[in-house]
This record gives structure tokens, C-alpha cells and sequence, in this order.
């Protein structure tokens, strides 16, 4: 009889050949990590992430939730931008294909896109329930990462976890992450950083 670990990494390994045809920079080290912390380590089984694009990552949170039996993924983006710099064909063509990916793996019910800029989602939040999970990857600019962190971050459960993409690679998570105060604790993972708060923010 499989033990729970090996459960849990045969569905890791399904989710990687599922997500592979999902466009993105999530490495599967990546997924794992969102996917583990979703499912079996998040308090509170409400999940935030800032810069979906077409939904790779999403898919793994969204599956996580899914089979935790509980929660939602509440992914913040504008969906208007293309790699290549180029315009989009029309104003729902990137939004469009993120959706399509989550009907495509049966995960639309689990996740509940929120289109607008990631401090304005912040306002609109502050109604709602502590987050569990915020996974941080929407622009890399330090200014940007740092005002979706300094926004985002009070509603962070005692407990939860926040997760940065690009960190090393890229100098605006690198430098933030550097600059995080004493109640934020690194959590050694596969891939991504990732702090936990361990005390109520002052």
C-alpha cells in the first residue's frame, strides 16, 4: 500500500506532465513547492497570486486546493501583455487563453480571477478573509514587488507563507527579500523563496 508521500509524489509528477502544456517560467521544482504549501502547510486554505499570465502556476495552486477539499485561488493580473512586446490581437486574448488552460484541467471552479492592477485588489481586500499563501510574481520591478509586498502582506495569516518567483534572478525580488523584517522566517523549499510569518505584523 502506497504511503502519503508516495501519493503525493505521483501527483506531483501528473501535474508536471499536465501543466507542461501550460506557456510560463515555472520550473517543476516551483510547482512542487506552490502545490505542497497549498495543499499541506497553508493555515487557512485561501491562496493569493499576483501575476497569472496564462495560468501555469495557477493550475498548480488551483489543483492543490482541489485536493485539499477546501479553498480558492485568487489570481491577480491584468492579462494584458505579451512576451514579444507586441499588442495583443484583442483586449481578452491573454485572459482568454488563461481561462481556457483552468476548463481544460476541469480547475475553473477553484479559482476566481481578479482583473485589475495587484494594490487595487489590495483595497478590495481587506473585507475578505486572512490569506493563507500569497505567491508574489507579477512585475519583477523592486518598486512594484515591494509595494505588492508592503500592500499584500498584512493580510498574511500568522502562520501562512509568502513566495517570491525570480528571486536570484532577477534584481527587484532579490533586493526585497533582503529588506524583510524580523517577523518574516525563510522556509527552505524546492525552488521559489519562501518566508513564513511566525508573529503578528506591530
Amino acid at each position: 500500500m502506497s504511503s502519503e508521500k508516495d501519493r503525493a509524489d505521483e501527483r506531483i509528477d501528473s501535474l508536471h506532465k499536465m501543466t507542461s502544456s501550460v506557456p510560463g517560467w515555472l520550473e517543476r521544482n516551483e510547482g512542487e513547492t506552490l502545490y505542497r504549501l497549498a495543499r499541506f502547510k497553508a493555515p487557512i486554505p485561501t491562496i493569493v497570486e499576483l501575476g497569472s499570465w496564462k495560468g501555469k502556476s495557477t493550475c498548480w495552486l488551483a489543483s492543490a486546493v482541489k485536493d485539499r477539499g477546501e479553498g480558492k485561488v485568487h489570481a491577480v493580473d491584468l492579462w494584458s501583455w505579451k512576451p514579444s512586446g507586441k499588442p495583443l490581437e484583442h483586449p481578452d486574448e491573454v485572459f482568454d487563453e488563461f481561462v481556457g488552460n483552468l476548463q481544460k484541467f476541469d480547475l475553473e471552479s477553484y479559482v476566481e480571477p481578479i482583473r485589475m492592477k495587484t494594490v487595487d485588489a489590495s483595497r478590495k481586500w481587506r473585507r475578505r478573509s486572512p490569506i493563507g499563501l500569497l505567491f508574489i510574481d507579477a512585475s519583477h520591478r523592486y518598486t512594484a514587488v515591494r509595494e505588492d509586498f508592503e500592500y499584500w502582506s498584512p493580510m498574511v495569516a500568522t502562520g501562512g507563507y509568502i513566495a517570491f518567483h525570480d528571486v536570484n534572478t532577477w534584481q527587484g525580488p532579490t533586493k526585497l527579500v533582503s529588506e524583510l523584517p524580523k517577523w518574516y522566517v525563510k522556509v527552505k523549499t524546492k525552488g521559489l523563496w519562501v518566508c513564513r510569518k511566525v508573529l503578528e505584523e506591530p
